[in-house]
């Protein structure tokens, strides 16, 4: 029955001339890019990029960001602000150049200390739904990453288990992105600031509320269905 109601869809996307959604959806606040090693120093060209994949605005205020090696604790940072819905948000910096992707922020700000750079022992960067100056070593994130090699650390995830490995180091000049789904984290070889391809923008419900009622037309019914 599924598969007869994704044909449906399918046929009345393209008869409607209607590209289905490619980007990958997600529902809350994310990480969703960053950028930690400059072909050069990295001192002030450092950025971190977020997404609200909710329907709503989010006051920042409540939120901050950790990394580290050893801990999220070693680095924190306050947001502020607002960030709508579906908005990346950037912040860093304040440097901006070819060299980090020519970022445009929302926040410009020096990130210091500098995000770790990963090698063979993992690095990680999280966001924390509680204010910085509460964070500490055993603080649990909202969502985070892992970069690098081995997390001989034991950074943690948002259950508070030690996090796997989610992303390899990044090469100089290039960026770390959240695809969402299965697709995870990615090596981003052209770090795209500001923008990506995660979307909260659900199939259209009246197209597909229409091929719901082409079952009855087209005499699909669950009697027939056969296990």
């Amino acid at each position: 029955m599924k598969t007869a109601f994704t044909v449906i869809c399918t046929i009345l996307f393209i008869s409607a001339g209607i590209v289905p959604v490619q980007a990958a959806s997600v529902d809350t606040l994310v990480l969703s890019e960053i950028f930690y090693d400059r072909s050069g120093v990295d001192d002030r060209y450092e950025w971190i990029e977020l997404f609200n994949g909710t329907s709503g605005v989010i006051d920042l205020s409540g939120w901050s960001i950790g990394w580290g090696g050893t801990a999220y604790s070693n680095g924190t940072f306050q947001l502020n602000g607002t960030i709508g819905p579906a908005e990346y948000l950037v912040f860093g910096g304040p440097s901006s150049d070819l060299s980090n992707g020519n970022p445009i922020y929302s926040l410009a700000v020096d990130i210091n200390p500098d995000l770790q750079n990963s090698g063979t022992i993992a690095d990680g960067v999280a966001l924390f739904h509680n204010p910085a100056s509460s964070i500490t070593t055993t603080s649990i994130p909202f969502f985070s990453v892992v970069y690098g090699g081995s997390n001989s650390s034991g950074l943690i995830d948002h259950t508070g288990a030690v996090s796997a490995v989610d992303v390899g180091d990044a090469p100089e000049g290039q960026s770390i992105e959240f695809l969402s789904g299965l697709d995870g984290w990615a090596i981003n070889p052209s770090p795209n600031p500001g923008s990506g391809s995660l979307s909260t923008v659900p199939i259209p419900p009246a197209v597909c509320l229409l091929g719901s009622g082409l079952f009855s037309l087209f005499g699909f019914r669950r009697k027939m269905i056969k296990v």
